[in-house]
């Protein structure tokens, strides 16, 4: 395995065991993972950076662990909600590629000054915006409007985003690396909009994010802000002190 210079290994180990869980049937379950010990040779890192990409797994619910007999692939009940443990950058990228998408608008307009002033645009500069819900098997969950300077955006404007994020899409198509996003969550009541598309009655208390794609240079690449329902998606980030990781 290649490992990416700059995020944890225990976090990209979890996320190759996970696509690999995905791929073998996660939701029928009982299926039994290598030994630590293969698991260590095969990523080629120590047993503790194996036994916390266990964790992070285990956390997320995909996995059981049984003493003395192993780990195993948990089953997921039918209509089970999903919880997604957030650890990196690939981690935010990847559940636009585990839920579905659907578009509801998109084009390029001229932001207001919050938008322009979080993408540091230049006077009378233009975005492409981007809105739509995003669903799991619970239903929509999510809310979501994302703004990209017109030039990035403008490429993306007829890609399918069905199965993926807006994000996503920008590094494969357009070679951009995401290097660091800043996030804001707060507590927001849904406007009736935005209610109606994720049926909740008007005013019900959802989690609002802002968050702020950047490259490695400190340029920003995407804003989003998105309402997401708690109950059917909840969300949970996982932090560690930098001297345990992998």
């Amino acid at each position: 395995m290649v490992y990416t210079a700059g995020v944890a290994r225990y976090l990209q180990i979890a996320q190759a065991l996970r696509a690999r869980i995905r791929g073998t049937g996660e939701g029928q379950g009982g299926a039994r993972l290598p030994s630590e010990h293969a698991l260590c040779a095969e990523f080629g890192v120590s047993r503790p950076t194996v036994r916390q990409a266990l964790d992070v797994l285990t956390e997320e619910g995909c996995l059981v662990r049984r003493r003395g007999r192993g780990t195993f692939v948990a089953p997921r009940p039918e209509g089970a909600n999903s919880l997604r443990v957030i650890g990196s950058i690939e981690d935010m990228i990847a559940l636009g590629n585990e839920t579905r998408y659907k578009p509801l608008d998109r084009g390029v307009i001229k932001p207001g000054p919050a938008v322009a002033k979080a993408l540091r645009l230049a006077r009378g500069a233009r975005v492409v915006r981007f809105v739509g819900v995003r669903h799991n098997d619970a239903g929509p969950f999510q809310h979501v409007t994302v703004y990209l300077p017109e030039d990035l955006g403008r490429p993306l404007l007829e890609e399918d985003l069905s199965t993926t994020s807006v994000i996503a899409t920008a590094e494969r198509r357009l070679g951009l690396a995401v290097k660091f996003s800043e996030q804001v969550i707060t507590v927001a009541r849904a406007p009736k909009a935005v209610a109606d598309l994720l049926g909740v009655p008007p005013r019900t208390p959802l989690l609002h994010f802002q968050r702020t794609y950047f490259s490695d240079s400190g340029v920003p690449l995407e804003l989003a802000l998105s309402y997401q329902s708690g109950e059917r998606f909840p969300y949970r980030v996982m932090l560690h002190r930098a001297g345990r990781r992998g």
